[in-house]
């Protein structure tokens, strides 16, 4: 896999947002030239780490709130969220309850039918992470269990008080991507302090 710059991109390859790599899921041209290309992509590594919640919702769930916290620091350093297109998140549980609805997000991590669909183009990651979606409804003792994705890529679900991997997932421009001579972003900060801010972030802005 090899990281293309602001060019067509195809499933499988690697790109880079503030100094972030992705993995490209799909490629949907929303426009004329690859300065409009839409491109669903997913974080390369694991972006923190979070419980899932008090239960498998993930709408009201700590785990959407890890992602929130990472989109505000990506729009600390400078990208433009707004320019992140809106995704629908399905969250239809394994057992088939649908009463979570949907939820338009900018960034969350794959639903179980996306992790799927994609299986095939989803590097490993490097540690285990969770997915969006519950193991069961709460008419069910499933309802405080959620599934994720171990490092060698086998699905299992787990109690959502259990902390595993942020990975998210979602739709940009490619006009976004950094180009070669980019030299802001998060590739000079180390994971150690982008989890002290997002920590730091969740705890009201108190060190």
């Amino acid at each position: 896999m090899t990281t293309k710059k602001r060019t067509s991109h195809r499933p499988g390859d690697i790109v880079r947002l503030a100094g972030i790599e992705f993995v490209v899921l799909d490629n949907n041209m929303a426009g004329s030239s690859a300065e409009e290309e839409a491109l669903f992509i997913l974080a390369l590594k694991s972006q923190g780490r979070s419980q899932f919640g008090n239960d498998n919702n993930y709408t009201n769930s700590d785990l959407r709130d890890a992602v929130c916290d990472w989109l505000d620091t990506l729009a600390n350093i400078g990208v433009d969220i707004d320019a992140i297109k809106p995704r629908m998140l399905d969250l239809t549980t394994l057992d088939g309850y649908k009463g979570y609805g949907s939820l338009e997000v900018k960034a969350a991590p794959l639903t179980m039918d996306e992790a799927r669909k994609y299986a095939e183009v989803i590097p490993d990651c490097d540690e285990a992470t969770w997915l969006s979606t519950g193991w069961g409804g709460p008419e069910h003792f499933g309802s405080t269990y959620a599934l994720y994705v171990s490092t060698n890529g086998v699905w299992g679900h787990s109690h959502c008080s259990n902390s595993y991997g942020v990975r998210p997932a979602l739709v940009i421009s490619s006009s976004l991507l950094d180009s070669e001579s980019d030299e802001t972003g998060l590739e000079d900060v180390s994971t150690e302090d982008l989890l002290e801010e997002i920590r730091r972030r969740a705890n009201g802005g108190k060190e």
